[in-house]
Parts: structure tokens; C-alpha cells; sequence
């Protein structure tokens, strides 16, 4: 896949963020009282303002005592040897012929009474920080991903600390967290295209909402050690919300510095008092991370 592509749609998305008329009122945020009437006031939507190994040993022979002719008689010979009544008819093998890997896979067999567990697939660990400017306010994301080589899990956080719309003193601070299964239809090298699925939450002054939460993402090598990263959710009730962001990431080992760009579209869809308030925020962010 082509990095122009998933750029444009990133680019579109964007693009619908910024086309956003002034806002009037907060998400999830009782209106302030007016003077208008009650008609004037239930045909009101507020929009946005943009504002090591064990070691093994072989068990010691045992070698008999050689026998005086007198004692010929009292000794039976054609019974079972010493390491048959240690270890019955377990079948016997030469350690010069076995690896010493598959000396010990047969010594945890002698010893446990079964085969030893094939090893666990590797799991790969992403987390991060992210901080950014957002209408007129700041923004802060934590993020964890934890996946095999198909499937995991992805948990995120945003505080949005805004000043406040209708100017009193203070701020306006919005938490939103979402937690999702994820699934890798597309795992390379150089590209890995996943779809999630789960739940989000959205907490705001006056209100507390949750409800369910699809999301998709995209991680392609761009040259070298320089990644395309973006990222699209939604949740579509009982409210709304649209966090889709692009930017590129810097892989130096573990150390992961990425930068961009994100937009993002609230609406309570009048469960606060009525009225629809709907907040866009875009704006840059830069942050920094860890992959193991």
C-alpha cells in the first residue's frame, strides 16, 4: 500500500474537522440562561468554536559387585537391572546423540511426566505521552497497545484542559478514554493496518457519557527509520465523537518521537439540558514513547 494513500484520507478527515462554524456553547455543558424564548431556545444548535540453561547430569552407572562362586547360587542375574527399577521401561537414549537442548526437554519429560509447553508468541508493548495545543486550551494523551502477531488490546486517554465559553473565570476540562480489542488485517514489516473495536467514555462539566467505540489505524514504514502513523475513531450514541489524527513517528530503538496533527469533533446530542453543543478542536501535537 502506497503511504499517499492513507495521507489524503487523513488529509480529508482533517479537512472536515476545520470546516467548522464558531461554537456558541461547551460539550457537555449546561447553557447559560437568556432572555430568549422558550421556542427561540429548543431551535438552537451551539456549534464549536475552533478554538540459562539448567545444567544436566547423566545419573551415575551402577556396576555390581563382582561375584564369589560360592554366591552363584543366591544371586539371580536375568532379573531387572538397577536403572530398570528406577525407571521401569521408560525407553533410554545415548546423550552423545542428543542435542544438549534435547537433553534437557527429555529430563523436564522424565521429570514432570509430560512434554515440555511449546514457547509463548512474542508480544510486542507501545506506550506514550502526547501534548498539543486545542482550542485555545491544551491537550494530553496517554496510550497503551499490547498485541501478538494478530490480535490485542489498546487502551488511550485525552484530558483537554479549554478556557472557559462564556468567559468567567476558570477552565473547562473534558476527559475521554477508550478502551478497544484490535485486530491486524495487515501485518508486515514494513505496514501494519489494524481494526478496533470497544467502548469510550467522555466526562465533561456537567455530564458523563459513555458508549461504543470503533476505531481504525495505520503504521507504514515511510524510509528508514521514519514511520506514517494515523488514526481514526468514532463513537456514534448516545453521543458523538470524531478523533482522527496524522503525523509521522521517529524509531530510535525502543525510543519513539512522533509529531502532527489532530482534529476532533464532540457533540452531546442534547443529553445535557436539551440543546445540542457540539466542540471542534484541532491542533498540532508532538509527543514521545517506548516500543518493546
Amino acid at each position: 500500500m502506497s503511504a499517499s494513500r492513507p495521507t489524503l484520507c487523513a488529509g480529508l478527515v482533517v479537512g472536515l474537522l476545520l470546516a467548522a462554524p464558531a461554537a456558541e456553547a461547551r460539550f457537555g455543558k449546561k447553557s447559560a440562561p437568556s432572555s430568549d424564548s422558550k421556542d427561540d431556545k429548543d431551535s438552537r444548535v451551539h456549534a464549536a468554536s475552533p478554538i540459562t540453561p539448567r545444567s544436566t547430569h547423566e545419573a551415575s552407572s551402577y556396576t555390581p559387585p563382582a561375584d564369589d562362586d560360592d554366591d552363584d547360587d543366591c544371586c539371580d542375574t536375568s532379573g531387572p537391572s538397577y536403572t530398570q527399577h528406577l525407571y521401569g521401561d521408560a525407553p533410554t537414549y545415548s546423550s552423545s546423540a542428543l542435542s544438549d537442548g534435547e537433553a534437557r526437554d527429555l529430563a523436564d519429560m522424565a521429570v514432570r511426566g509430560r512434554p515440555p509447553s511449546p514457547p509463548s508468541a512474542p508480544l510486542d508493548v507501545r506506550l506514550g505521552l502526547n501534548v498539543g495545543a486545542m482550542g485555545g486550551g491544551t491537550s494530553g494523551d496517554v496510550f497503551l497497545g499490547i498485541e501478538g502477531s494478530t490480535l490485542g488490546v489498546a487502551f488511550q486517554g485525552t484530558k483537554l484542559t479549554l478556557p472557559t465559553d462564556d468567559g468567567t473565570p476558570g477552565t473547562d476540562v473534558i476527559h475521554l478514554m477508550a478502551a478497544h480489542l484490535s485486530w491486524a488485517a495487515v501485518s508486515t514489516d514494513r505496514m501494519r493496518l489494524r481494526a478496533e473495536v470497544g467502548f469510550s467514555m467522555a466526562s465533561a462539566p456537567d455530564v458523563f457519557l459513555a458508549g461504543p467505540s470503533l476505531a481504525a489505524s495505520l503504521e507504514a514504514c515511510l524510509v528508514g527509520p521514519l514511520d506514517l502513523e494515523v488514526r481514526v475513531q468514532g463513537t456514534p450514541a448516545p453521543y458523538r465523537q470524531l478523533d482522527a489524527s496524522a503525523g509521522v513517528a521517529l524509531h530510535l530503538g525502543a525510543l519513539n518521537l512522533r509529531a502532527g496533527w489532530r482534529g476532533l469533533i464532540l457533540d452531546d446530542a442534547g443529553l445535557v439540558d436539551g440543546v445540542a453543543h457540539v466542540d471542534r478542536f484541532t491542533g498540532p501535537y508532538a509527543g514521545a514513547g517506548f516500543s518493546f
